[in-house]
C-alpha cells in the first residue's frame, strides 16, 4: 500500500492539522530559548513550498504570535487543541511538542511539561500543572478520527513514551521521539534550535525532485543517520527512537529542481529582532517548471502546490502566517514561465531545448533490495549508507533498501520461491501459511545470510520450481566473525581446559559446572535459533548426534527470566536494562565474537573504538572473555545475487547494480573500514585477516578478551545436520499444554469485541493453528458454571486435541450474561496446567478479554495472583487485551505477562499474527 499523502487529490478535501506546542517560557524550571526557534522550524518544514504536506492555515501554534518576547503555553490550553483536533481532524493530523520533559524515579509516566509546571515531592503525584503522555495526550489522540496521527517528542526523556505507546486496534499512529529511553538532550541554542528539531527541519525541507519522498519510515532512518554524528547529555549516544501502528505516511515531498532554497538559519518570513516572525505563504514566485516529469506526474503536482495555495486559514486566531497569495493556475503558470524563459533566451541570442541539457530533472534511482540476517542489518545497515554517500554526480543512480527477517523464514521463502511472485489466493482460517511478501517483504535483489550453510539448506530442499523462479549466485564473502561462548571474565575461576577452544558442549558444561566449592554456575543463554544463522548453528553444535540431548540442551537453556530475544543484541540488552541483575551477573552468552566485542567497550574509556558501544550496554555487560568453540563454523556472511525470473525489464542494469555494491564491499577500504570497526573480521574470501588497530577486537577493553588469531575448527557443519538440529529445536520439550480463559461475559459483545475478523472468539480459532497432536489444549469461557469457576468450552487434559474440533467449539460460543471470573480464572488455570506434569514441559497460559471484570482489582489480588504465577513449574502468561492502553505497566495484564516471561499484547499490536506465534513456542504441530 502506498504511504498516506495529504495532498493526494482523495485525500485534498479532508481536514488535516498540526497542532505545534513549543514550550520556552517557565515560571519554576530553566527556560529554553531555542524552542521558540524550533516551533518556527518546524512549522516552516511542515508547509514549506513545494516540500510541505500542510498549508499554512492548517497549522495551530501554542504559544501564538505575541508581539515582543517569549510566550507562555498552559497545559489546559494544549488540552483544548488536542481535543479539538481528534474531534475535527479526518485527514493527516500531526503533534508536536518541544520543552522539557521529565519520568518517575522508576523511568515511568513520562510528563510534558508547560510554562506553570512544578516539580514538588510527592511521591504519588510529583509533577504539577503537567500533561502526562499515558493519561493526557495518549488518552485524547487514541480517540482521534484522523486517517493518520503522528506525533514528534523533542524533550528529554522522549524515548520513554515508548511505553505507553497504545493506540487504537484499527488507527494509524507513529510516534518519532527525539532520543532513546531514559536519555537526557542539551538544550540546543537559541540562534540556531534545538538539535533534533533542526535536523528535521533540513530534512523535511531539502528535498530535491531526485529525493526519496520523505515517508515516516524513511525519515527515522535518516535523522538517525544525522543524530549519530552527536552526543546527548552524559555522553549518550544520541539515537531518536520510533514506534508505529499502520502502514506508512509522507511528511515532506520532493521539492522542485529549480524552487528557491532557504537556509536554515533564515526561515521564510522570518525577520530580525525579537519576537516571533510570521511563516512565509504557501505561494511564491521565482519557481518554473522541473524538466523530465511524466503529464501525469506534473499535473498531480500542480493540483497539490494549487491546494495548498487555496487552503485557507482553519483557525485565525492562533495560526502561523499570512493568508497565502493566490498563485495562478498550474496550466497559466507554466505558460508564464514557459513565455518569460523564451523571451530571455531570445534576447539572449541563444537557443537551448527544454527538453534536455544538464539542468534536466534525474530519472528516479534504481532500487536495490538486500535481505540479511538479523544480527548483521545494523552493520550491513551502515555499509548501505556510506555506499550511498559516495560521490558520484548531481543524480543518484541506484538506492539501497536493507531488510531482515527471521533466517527460517527466509529459508522457508527461498524454498517455496513461487509464492513470492504469486502468494496464495487465501489462507486457512488459522492463518497458518507462508506468505513471504507479508513475512519478510519484496524479493530480493542481494542476500547476506550470516553462514553459507544456510544457502545450502535452501538449496537442498527447493523445488525445481522454486529453482526456476529464484536463482541464487553466490559472489563471495564480505566479513566474518566466529561465534564465542561469552563468559562474565571476573568468575574468580582459575584458567582451565574450558578456557581453550572445544567443542561447545565442553565449553558448555565447563561454565555451568561450578564444583562443590567454587562459585555458582553459569546459566548458558543463547537468542532464538529460529532468529539467526549464529544461533542456530551453536544450537546444531550443543545437539550433536544424541537424540536424548535436544531436551537435555533446552531444558539447561532455559531461563524464565529471560525469554528468547530474536538477535545477539537484543539478548545483550534485555540482560542489561536494570531488571534482571542477578542473571546478568551470571550469564554466560552464546553470540557473535563481534557482538561481545562491542558490549566490552568502556563508555568512559575515551579510546577511539568505544564509539561502537551498543547504547543499551552496561558496565556489567562489559566484562566477558570469548571461548571458541571447535565446532562452530565461523560466520562468513556470504553474498548472493538473488536473479527472478520475468524480472527482465531491467536486468542489466540491475545486475551491474548488484555487483557494483558486491565489489564495492568486498575489495573497497571503506567498506572494509564500516565492518572492522563493528567488530568483524575482513580478509580475502575465505581467510579473514588479524583485526587491525581500528578494530575495537584490538581495543583495550578487549585485551586478552578475544583471540585476535581465530582458533582451528572442525569441518563446516552440513545443511541435513543443520535442519535435524531445528526440526529437534521445535519438539525439544516435547508436547506442550496450552489453556485459553475467553472471557466470554456479554461486555465482550457490548464492546464489540466477541464476534469477527481479528475478535476475541476468532483470535482464539485462529491462534490453535500451531496446537500438534501431542499436545494437551483446553479452551475455558470466565464465565462461572454450575460447580465452577469457568465453563469448559474445550475440555483441558487429554492429549490428540483437534484443532478444527477446537475452532468449531469455539465458534459455536455464545456470550452469557454474567460477570466473568477472572482472577478465579488464572488461579484455576494456572493449577489445571501445572497438575499432571513435571519436568520442563511447555505450559502456556493464554487470557483473552476486555478487561472489562478486571479493571478494579485491587493491587493486593494483584499481587498475590503474580506470586502464585511465579510460583511452582513454570507457566508462561500471555495477555490479550481488546481495548486500548491494556498493556499499560501497572495493569495486571502487563504484571502478569512479565512475571512469567509472556507477552502482553493489545490493540497496538498485529493480533492474530502474534498470537499464534506466541502459541507456537509451546505447540509442537508446526514442528517440521
Amino acid at each position: 500500500m502506498p504511504p498516506y499523502n495529504a495532498r493526494s487529490p482523495q485525500n485534498r478535501s479532508k481536514t488535516h492539522r498540526a497542532v505545534l506546542i513549543g514550550v520556552d517560557c517557565y515560571t519554576h524550571e530553566a527556560d529554553l530559548p531555542a524552542v521558540a526557534r524550533s516551533l518556527r522550524l518546524m512549522a516552516e518544514a511542515l508547509t514549506a513550498e513545494g516540500t510541505g504536506v500542510m498549508a499554512p492555515g492548517e497549522l495551530v501554534v501554542l504559544p501564538g504570535p505575541t508581539d515582543s518576547g517569549p510566550g507562555t503555553v498552559d497545559p489546559l490550553e494544549a488540552v483544548r487543541a488536542l481535543r479539538d483536533a481528534r474531534e475535527q481532524v479526518d485527514g493527516l493530523l500531526v503533534v508536536y511538542f518541544a520543552g522539557h520533559g521529565v519520568v518517575r524515579a522508576d523511568g515511568k509516566d513520562l510528563h510534558l511539561l508547560f510554562s506553570p509546571s512544578r516539580v514538588i515531592a510527592d511521591p504519588h503525584r510529583p509533577f504539577v500543572d503537567a500533561l502526562s503522555w499515558r493519561d493526557h495526550v495518549m488518552a485524547e489522540l487514541r480517540l482521534a478520527q484522523a486517517d493518520w496521527v503522528v506525533v514528534v517528542l523533542d524533550c528529554c526523556f522522549a524515548g520513554n513514551a515508548r511505553q505507553d505507546f497504545h493506540p487504537e486496534e484499527r488507527q494509524n499512529f507513529a510516534l518519532l521521539m527525539a532520543a532513546e529511553q531514559n536519555v537526557e538532550i542539551p538544550p540546543g541554542d537559541a540562534a540556531t534550535g534545538t538539535h533534533f528539531t533542526v535536523g528535521l527541519h533540513r530534512l523535511l525541507t531539502g528535498r530535491t525532485w531526485a529525493s526519496k519522498p520523505a515517508t515516516f519510515t524513511r525519515l527515522v532512518g535518516e535523522i538517525r543517520e544525522v543524530m549519530a554524528q552527536l552526543k546527548a547529555v552524559h555522553d549518550h549516544r544520541w539515537i531518536p527512537g520510533e514506534r508505529r501502528h499502520g502502514d506508512d505516511v509522507l511528511l515532506a515531498i520532493p521539492g522542485r529542481r529549480h524552487r528557491r532554497e532557504h537556509r536554515p538559519s533564515e526561515p521564510a518570513g522570518s525577520a530580525s529582532g525579537a519576537g516571533r516572525p510570521a511563516l512565509a505563504s504557501a505561494g511564491g514566485d521565482g519557481a518554473v517548471e522541473t524538466p523530465g516529469r511524466s503529464g501525469e506526474a506534473e499535473a498531480e503536482y500542480g493540483a497539490e502546490v494549487e491546494y495548498a495555495a487555496k487552503a485557507g486559514p482553519v483557525h485565525p486566531a492562533r495560526a502561523v502566517g499570512a493568508t497565502p497569495r493566490r498563485r495562478p493556475s498550474s496550466r497559466r503558470y507554466r505558460a508564464l514561465c514557459a513565455a518569460l524563459a523564451l523571451a530571455c533566451l531570445a534576447g539572449a541570442g541563444v537557443l537551448l531545448s527544454l527538453d534536455g541539457g544538464p539542468d534536466r530533472g534525474c530519472a528516479p534511482p534504481l532500487e536495490l533490495r538486500v535481505l540479511v540476517d538479523p544480527d548483521i542489518r545494523p552493520t550491513v545497515q551502515k555499509a548501505a549508507d556510506t555506499y550511498l554517500d559516495r560521490s558520484t554526480g548531481d543524480c543518484r543512480a541506484v538506492g539501497i533498501s536493507v531488510y531482515t527477517g527471521s533466517s527460517t523464514d527466509v529459508v522457508d521463502a527461498l524454498q517455496a520461491a513461487p509464492l513470492w511472485q504469486a502468494p496464495p489466493a487465501s489462507c486457512p482460517p488459522s492463518g497458518d501459511c507462508l506468505l513471504p511478501q507479508r513475512d519478510l517483504g519484496a524479493q530480493p535483489d542481494v542476500w547476506i545470510p550470516a553462514a553459507t550453510v544456510t544457502s545450502l539448506r535452501v538449496l537442498a530442499e527447493q523445488s525445481a520450481a522454486a529453482r526456476t523462479v529464484a536463482k541464487l549466485d553466490s559472489l563471495g564473502s564480505v566479513a566474518y566473525t566466529p561465534m564465542v561462548l561469552a563468559v562474565p571474565a571476573d568468575a574468580g575461576r582459575k584458567p582451565g581446559p574450558a578456557d581453550r577452544p572445544a567443542p561447545l558442549a565442553d565449553l558448555v558444561a565447563g561454565v555451568r559446572d561450578g564444583g562443590t566449592d567454587g562459585p555458582e554456575p553459569y546459566q548458558v543463554l543463547r537468542p532464538d535459533p529460529e532468529g539467526g544463522d549464529g544461533a542456530l548453528l551453536s544450537t546444531t553444535a550443543l545437539y550433536g548426534t544424541d537424540a536424548r540431548r535436544p531436551t537435555d540442551v533446552e531444558a539447561a537453556l532455559t531461563d524464565d527470566r529471560l525469554p528468547p530475544q530474536p538477535t545477539a543484541r537484543d539478548l545483550m540488552c534485555g540482560l542489561a536494562d536494570g531488571s534482571r541483575n542477578a542473571l546478568e551477573d551470571r550469564a554466560a552468552v552464546l553470540i557473535p565474537e563481534q557482538t561481545m566485542a562491542l558490549f566490552n567497550l568502556s563508555s568512559a574509556s575515551g579510546e577511539a573504538g568505544a564509539v561502537g558501544r551498543p547504547a543499551c550496554a552496561s558496565d556489567v555487560l562489559e566484562h566477558r572473555a570469548a571461548r571458541y568453540p571447535t565446532d562452530v563454523p565461523v560466520l562468513d556472511l556470504p553474498f548472493f545475487r538473488v536473479t527472478w525470473a520475468g524480472a527482465d525489464r531491467d536486468a542489466t542494469a540491475r545486475g551491474q547494480a548488484v555487483r557494483d555494491f558486491y565489489d564495492w564491499l568486498a575489495t573497497d577500504p571503506e567498506a572494509g573500514a564500516v565492518f572492522v570497526r563493528d567488530g568483524f573480521r575482513t580478509g580475502p574470501s575465505g581467510k579473514p585477516s588479524l583485526p587491525s588497530a581500528a578494530s575495537p577486537l584490538t581495543a583495550k577493553a578487549n585485551e586478552g578478551a578475544v583471540s585476535l588469531l581465530l582458533p582451528p575448527s572442525n569441518p563446516p557443519t552440513s545443511a541435513s545436520e543443520v535442519t535435524e538440529a531445528l526440526r529437534d529445536y521445535r519438539q525439544a520439550l516435547g508436547p506442550g499444554r496450552v489453556l485459553y480463559l475467553l472471557d466470554d461475559s456479554t461486555s465482550m459483545e457490548d464492546n464489540r469485541v466477541w464476534l469477527g475478523p481479528g475478535r476475541a472468539k476468532d483470535l482464539v480459532a485462529r491462534s490453535t493453528a500451531p496446537i500438534g497432536p501431542e499436545d494437551t489444549l483446553g479452551v475455558w469461557g470466565l464465565s462461572p458454571g454450575t460447580a465452577a469457576n469457568h465453563t469448559e468450552l474445550v475440555p483441558f487434559g487429554s492429549a490428540g486435541p483437534d484443532p478444527g474440533r477446537a475452532r468449531t467449539a469455539v465458534g459455536r460460543a455464545s456470550a452469557v450474561n454474567k460477570n466473568a471470573r477472572v482472577l478465579d480464572g488464572l488461579r484455576d488455570g494456572l493449577s489445571e496446567l501445572r497438575s499432571g506434569s513435571e519436568g520442563p514441559v511447555p505450559r502456556l497460559l493464554v487470557l483473552v478479554t476486555d478487561d472489562e471484570d478486571s479493571a478494579d482489582l485491587q493491587g493486593e489480588d494483584v499481587l498475590a495472583l503474580v506470586g502464585t504465577a511465579t510460583e511452582g513449574a513454570p507457566v508462561r502468561v500471555v495477555t490479550v487485551s481488546l481495548r486500548g492502553g491494556g498493556c499499560a505497566p501497572e495493569l495486571l495484564n502487563h504484571r502478569l505477562a512479565e512475571a512469567t516471561g509472556g507477552r502482553c499484547l493489545d490493540a497496538s499490536d498485529d493480533l492474530a499474527t502474534e498470537l499464534t506465534a506466541e502459541v507456537a513456542k509451546t505447540g509442537t504441530g508446526d514442528a517440521r
